[in-house]
């Protein structure tokens, strides 16, 4: 989810969202939370100019340790079911345990992290984000996955 700090910030697809150990502080707009998952992510970075931007594709992306982030919209379905969209600018002051999203959008994303590992992992031009819903096993497609782990055989 990484995104810098620029005011558009990254976009986000996914199938689900994991965060434990969640806080917002009230007044701020970024939240606090010990760890962040998604799965089959598509993250997108707009270019500036003529520069085309970036999109990441992984199967799976773990944030870890001391996670801060912030988003302008987030939508999804909370534990697969009641439909949500609001900014983290918008979340009570309460504390989460736990919270799960699937169907997950979100524009003006940032994030910052002791710790990311990611699985199924491929940085490619900025189309590979166009719009459409979050698919399963992206990672999995070969056009958008030219790099192989290590060990694994060559086309």
């Amino acid at each position: 989810m990484p995104g810098g700090r620029s005011p558009r910030g990254a976009t986000l697809r996914a199938t689900g969202l994991t965060v434990t150990a969640m806080y917002c502080p009230l007044g701020r707009d970024v939240c606090r939370a010990e760890s962040v998952t998604l799965d089959n992510a598509r993250i997108g970075y707009q270019g500036s100019g003529r520069a085309p931007g970036s999109c990441t594709v992984a199967r799976r992306i773990t944030l870890s340790g001391d996670v801060r982030f912030a988003a302008t919209r987030l939508g999804g379905r909370v534990f697969g079911l009641l439909p949500v969209a609001l900014s983290t600018a918008a979340l009570p002051p309460l504390p989460l345990p736990y919270l799960y999203l699937s169907d997950v959008h979100a524009t003006g994303l940032w994030a910052r992290a002791d710790h990311a590992t990611t699985d199924g992992t491929t940085i490619g031009p900025g189309q590979e984000c166009a719009p459409g819903p979050p698919q399963a096993g992206v990672g999995d497609d070969a056009r958008l996955n030219p790099i192989r782990d290590a060990g694994s055989p060559a086309n």
